[in-house]
């Protein structure tokens, strides 16, 4: 059994999260997506393959500078252009061609590079399986309408997936059954692949492969159990952070100094040192290389990824800090998602409800859409923030961009912004 990880798209509807890292690395509970996925199957499978494309080298340099993933064979698979999800499998039959190693594959996993998930995968690696047969990835949602709803007998036998059915067709389907985004399948896949028309984006379409498997009787579905989630929307991040730190044990290596206070289940990496009088509250996750406090409270399901900081009287709640990125003191964060190396000026603060309890709107391509009750900044790279800054509930802030004094953001900011808020200072000259 070997695997195939889809890692190349570009992940536009994370931006600007995704301006300089490609979607599979933006790290969920303290490591990247992709390698959750690399975790699952590394001891279960001979060989995993992994397609790159945009900011590929993000996810190479990953795995080539990781001693834990030397005695794994991975490779990489570069798609320069993306045709699709078909083209995408596709490019496993070139590469394994061209290396004269296409006939010693069998049955192959086909795993979505922005998926989180707690199943072990064991129903597809089992060695019992129908080898007769593909299979693919199928979940139970209250949501069936957002995704592709499928069909199956009682033998589990896939007769039909409709595409986003609306709400009126949804009881005539009787089904909240869904595509996982996880399949196994057998070498004629590529037969199938190479002779289907592009679709009306000019893309080949792993879901026209899978009509055909239909009508031929040759795919049924193995049922995904536990969390699961596609990575599509910054809230989903913070989502599947929470998630998966509702399952982490306590795991102190870091140097904790004078009255530090931790509560609940919390993991200081090595490396990483908390002042005096910080008060850490979990699940949390604090990676090697941050510097925490004095004063410093850090509440549930944070995680503060390597060489950050957060000093004295800031408070991080329910938020990402990514690599590098500093908030030093008497700063608000919740709810939010910061990317590397941004820099808040003091006082800088995140407003993360609004008054009436509504879902704040964030933009995504261009359309406003309803997030979570409670959602912060979402923030990219290298942001550097004034003195008494405040973001208004789920705007967006482009990398490169820094915000003036004072300055109460309450729209988005593209990439490469300065914004400031203009004021006048009258001064008066008091007459001796």
């Amino acid at each position: 059994m070997d695997a195939l990880i889809l890692c190349a798209g570009k992940g536009t509807r994370l931006r600007p999260l995704t301006d300089n890292t490609p979607k599979p690395m933006i790290p969920i509970a303290g490591k990247p997506i992709v390698v959750h996925l690399v975790d699952k199957i590394k001891d279960s499978v001979n060989n995993i393959y992994i397609l790159v494309g945009y900011q590929k080298e993000a996810i190479i340099n990953y795995f080539t500078s990781n001693e834990e993933y030397y005695n794994y064979n991975i490779q990489f698979i570069e798609q320069i252009k993306q045709l699709g999800t078909g083209h995408a499998v596709l490019m496993l039959k070139e590469y394994l061609e061209s290396n004269n190693a296409l006939e010693d594959l069998n049955d192959f996993l086909v795993i979505n590079g922005d998926i989180v998930f707690e199943d072990n995968l064991n129903d597809f690696i089992n060695e019992d399986i129908d080898d007769s047969k593909n299979y693919m990835g199928a979940l139970r949602v209250p949501n069936p309408e957002n995704f592709g709803v499928i069909l199956t007998d009682n033998d589990n036998n896939i007769l039909k997936i409709v595409e986003k059915p609306s709400k009126e067709e949804l009881p005539s389907l009787n089904s909240n059954l869904v595509n996982a985004g996880i399949y196994r399948f057998k070498k004629d896949i590529f037969d199938i692949l190479k002779d289907l028309k592009p679709s009306l984006r000019n893309e080949i379409e792993l879901p026209d492969a899978i009509d055909e498997l239909i009508l031929s009787h040759k795919i049924k579905a193995i049922t995904i159990n536990g969390y699961w989630d596609d990575i599509g929307r910054p809230w989903d991040i913070l989502k599947a952070n929470k998630e998966l730190l509702n399952n982490i044990k306590p795991d102190i290596r870091g140097e904790i100094q004078e009255n530090v206070v931790i509560r609940g289940n919390v993991i200081i990496e090595k490396g990483a040192i908390i002042r005096p009088n910080t008060v850490i509250e979990g699940p949390a996750i604090i990676k090697k290389g941050a510097d925490i406090g004095p004063l410093a409270h850090i509440r549930p399901y944070t995680i503060l990824m390597e060489n950050t900081h957060a000093g004295n009287s800031s408070e991080i709640k329910n938020s990402l800090i990514m690599e590098g990125s500093k908030i030093p003191h008497l700063s608000y964060v919740g709810d939010s998602i910061v990317g590397k190396n941004c820099n808040f000026g003091c006082n800088t603060i995140t407003a993360n409800l609004r008054f009436d309890d509504k879902p704040p709107k964030v933009i995504i391509k261009g359309v406003p859409t309803p997030s979570t009750r409670k959602m912060g900044v979402i923030m990219g790279d290298n942001v550097k923030t004034g003195i008494q800054v405040s973001f208004m509930p789920g705007v967006k802030v482009g990398s490169n961009s820094w915000i003036g004094a004072n300055t109460i953001v309450d729209k988005d900011i593209e990439n490469n912004t300065i914004a400031f808020k203009k004021q006048e200072i009258e001064i008066i000259k008091k007459k001796i």
